[in-house]
């Protein structure tokens, strides 16, 4: 497999290197092709160029060709002639014909006829809208195009926006570079591309050799969602959370109107069984009756985020291809790699290996399969590869980022808010989480700060913070516990959606992306459904008669299950005792008491080859050393605790909350100038590194591991180091407040990082942005 990665990153590295080296469309040196005269560049990719020419009859042409680096590859020149083949074999009414091809010339070339028209995705970013009826004859069309793909026996694999041309006449389909026959294995080889998520079928994720024409007729339910509504019908920040979603979830399908609903629905069919095949679609399509005015009810009108100029019409033609422009209702986006047209190489639930050739939103190349013009990433982001970290996840909006509190989630430049500047917002003694390429933030009151500019959106004195409680964020509703009501409020405006009151008084407010939960010192949670604000049930933890920790119990959530951490034994002053809670049901499901008591919110959940692991610091029996305990979340297991060499929680606000990944587990540990990045490795028990904080002053924020650095912010600045190596690669100072009488306590709220962008709290400014991207070193050395 390492063969393999390597193989693949040199593929993607000689792709990126010839787009580098290119031309502009328009310009350079045109090559020869006997028979027909190249005029201009329509546009590039991995495998070569897209040429307009002439043919002798004076017909236009588009005509593509491979890239004379590529020639000596056998799986290249094979893919081309595959394609040819494929190409030839499906040129109906709504794809584009092959006029000529030689593949095996030197430099290998196909000519197609030239169709101008819009992309799909150009059409959908820029408008005007699609009018039901265009939607209609979109639909159609693609359906037609798709029973003459299967009836030659092949499937396309790859039909998304940027492949689908919208000519006067009717939609086309083209790109053919990665089909296959309906009865042959998949392709091997290095370079391969296989996909491009979100438009991917469960079937491509479970396994390739299972992929029949069903699965382009998902692709079809995909592209249709993203015409009509804007927006593709499973997004993430990720690959893998976007495979996750096709094969597990239920597609988002809000804005398909109602008339189209029904089709859409039945081509997202999770089994390939239960999907209509291609002239089942088009006799449905039939039947379907739709408005004929513009301005009907079931008419979406998408705004987009910013003005585009018009594209250029020489490059909308067959071949020319374009990378799907980031949908307008969301910007969070599909990232794969950090430059286009780099291949990834992901293994994915049922151990599928495959690369993906295409730029951060998984839209096939710098623009499409065979187009150099692209947006390329938002200037001033960072260009290099990040790593994920183990075991992580994309970043929910709650505390830590994580229903875990594991303070660990995926980064990539492309979560770069755009157009971002840097800035200072005013509201001490805050929390804040990010969300939409916004920070909801909590203090004395409630805002909504734009995360480029640092604008405030919006603001409300209706909720202001009490205690421990972050906000959290589902889906258009911005959550904040003000103790004795929890409040859902629009994230659009900031109005009141929905109050929910409690008897006593309520902290530790989190989420887990469908619901919200608090507990008051009792150790009654509250379930709350985060949408509505309606009750979903509650229940009563075991919290010790004679004292306890002083504190409301601790929450954590992974997958659908609460676990509630109290303190039942008298002798202990931390959290010994845990109650486990259905989510759905609110059904106990187990109690029990831990092995150690941990140091009260010190607890980090991490769910690793289908265990659910506990992670919290410790004191040992005398009461004098720190540690870290690792144990199996389950009764009667004992853990294994790591020693520490540091006194953790001492002088700290608030616990010494841990970044965790398998087989490594990041604390600050307070020192008498600052404090100490500690990295431990919780398996084998040893210390793997540790950093001392630049600047003075007290350290008490927990450390955030985003992508593959380590983001940690005290009183006077903040520090970036690579997580790996523990090497420091940014630091900044930050404004604060100077403080004579000796008793300075540090700030307790983690800094958020959205593709390298860190947005950090501060004593004296509130909260601070900057560019932790801008030093180029990687921290891998």
């Amino acid at each position: 497999m390492g063969e393999r990665m390597a193989q693949d990153a040199q593929d993607a590295q000689d792709a990126q290197d010839a787009r580098d080296a290119g031309d502009a469309p328009g310009t350079g040196e045109l090559p020869e092709i006997p028979g027909y005269r190249l005029d201009s560049v329509l546009g590039s990719g991995g495998m070569g160029r897209v040429y307009l020419g002439t043919s002798p009859s004076g017909r236009q042409v588009a005509v593509k060709v491979i890239r004379t680096d590529l020639v000596h590859r056998p799986d290249f020149r094979q893919r081309f002639r595959r394609e040819v083949t494929a190409a030839r074999q499906v040129s109906g009414a709504f794809t584009a014909p092959v006029v000529d091809a030689d593949p095996d010339a030197d430099p290998p070339w196909m000519a197609t006829l030239y169709v101008p028209g819009q992309p799909l995705d150009q059409r959908i970013k820029l408008g005007p809208l699609l009018r039901a009826e265009e939607l209609h004859r979109l639909a159609t069309g693609l359906a037609e195009a798709l029973r003459d793909i299967h009836r030659a026996g092949i499937v396309h694999r790859d039909l998304k926006p940027a492949n689908v041309l919208l000519a006067d006449d009717g939609p086309r389909v083209i790109d053919f570079g990665i089909v296959r026959a309906a009865d042959a294995d998949m392709p091997t080889g290095t370079g391969i591309t296989v996909g491009t998520p979100p438009f991917m079928s469960p079937e491509q994720i479970r396994a390739q050799k299972d992929v029949g024409p069903p699965s382009d007729v998902f692709s079809l339910g995909s592209v249709l969602t993203y015409a009509a509504s804007g927006h593709v019908p499973f997004d993430a920040t990720d690959v893998y959370a976007v495979a996750y979603q096709l094969v597990h979830e239920p597609p988002d399908l809000d804005g398909v109107p109602d008339w189209l609903l029904p089709v859409v629905e039945r081509c997202l069919a999770k089994e390939p069984a239960e999907r209509p095949d291609a002239d089942e679609l088009i006799a449905l399509l039939q039947s379907t009756s739709y408005p004929d005015v513009l301005d009907s009810p079931d008419t979406v009108v998408l705004r987009a985020s910013a003005p585009r100029p018009p594209a250029d019409p020489t490059t909308a033609g067959a071949g020319a291809g374009s990378a799907p422009t980031p949908p307008p209702r969301r910007r969070r986006r599909l990232v794969l790699s950090v430059a286009a047209s780099v291949a990834a190489v992901a293994t994915l639930t049922g151990g599928l290996m495959y690369a993906l050739d295409g730029d951060a939103d998984g839209n096939g190349g710098a623009n499409g399969p065979d187009s150099s013009v692209g947006t390329g990433p938002t200037p001033g982001a960072s260009t290099r590869i990040v790593t994920q970290p183990e075991g992580s996840a994309t970043y929910l909006s709650t505390q830590s980022g994580s229903g875990g509190f594991t303070f660990t989630y995926h980064d990539s430049p492309e979560r770069r808010p755009k157009g971002w500047q840097q800035w200072q917002y005013n509201l001490q003694n805050s929390d804040c989480v990010y969300a939409r390429s916004s920070l909801v933030c909590v203090g004395d009151r409630t805002v909504r700060i734009d995360a480029a500019t640092g604008k405030e959106l919006w603001r409300t004195d209706k909720a202001s913070s009490y205690g421990k409680n972050t906000p959290v964020v589902v889906g258009d509703t911005a959550i904040v516990n003000v103790g004795d009501r929890i409040m859902g409020l629009s994230l659009a405006d900031g109005k009141v959606k929905w109050r929910y009151t409690t008897p006593i008084l309520t902290q530790r407010l989190i989420g887990d992306g469908q619901r919200v939960y608090a507990v008051d010192h009792d150790g009654l949670v509250h379930a709350v459904d985060a949408r509505s604000g309606k009750k979903r049930w509650t229940v009563a933890a075991r919290v010790s008669v004679e004292g306890g920790t002083g504190q409301p119990p601790a929450l954590r959530v992974v997958g659908d299950r609460l676990y509630v951490f109290t303190g039942v034994s008298a002798e202990s002053l931390g959290e010994d005792f845990v109650t486990v809670v259905d989510t759905g049901s609110g059904a106990r499901v187990a109690a029990f008491e831990l092995s150690a008591s941990c140091d009260a919110g010190s607890e980090a959940l991490l769910d690793e080859d289908g265990t659910t692991q506990l992670y919290c610091t410790v004191m040992d029996e005398t009461g004098s050393k720190s540690g870290i305990l690792r144990q199996e979340l389950a009764e009667g297991a004992k853990g294994v605790r790591t020693p520490v060499d540091g006194t953790l929680g001492n002088g700290q606000i608030g616990a010494p909350e841990l970044s965790v990944t398998p087989g490594r587990v990041l604390v600050v540990a307070p020192t008498d100038t600052g404090g100490e990045l500690v990295a431990v490795d919780p398996v084998e028990q040893r210390e793997l590194w540790r950093r001392a904080l630049p600047g003075r002053g007290p350290a008490d924020a927990p450390p955030v591991q985003a992508g593959d650095r380590v983001y940690v912010a005290n009183l006077r600045g903040v520090a970036v180091y690579a997580a790996g190596t523990g090497k420091l690669v940014f630091q900044h100072s930050v404004p604060d407040i100077e403080d004579a009488s000796g008793m300075e306590l540090g700030l307790d709220t983690e800094p958020m990082v959205a593709g390298g962008i860190m947005f950090a709290p501060s004593s004296k400014a509130g909260w601070v942005s900057l560019d932790t991207e801008d030093t180029g070193d990687t921290g891998q050395k």
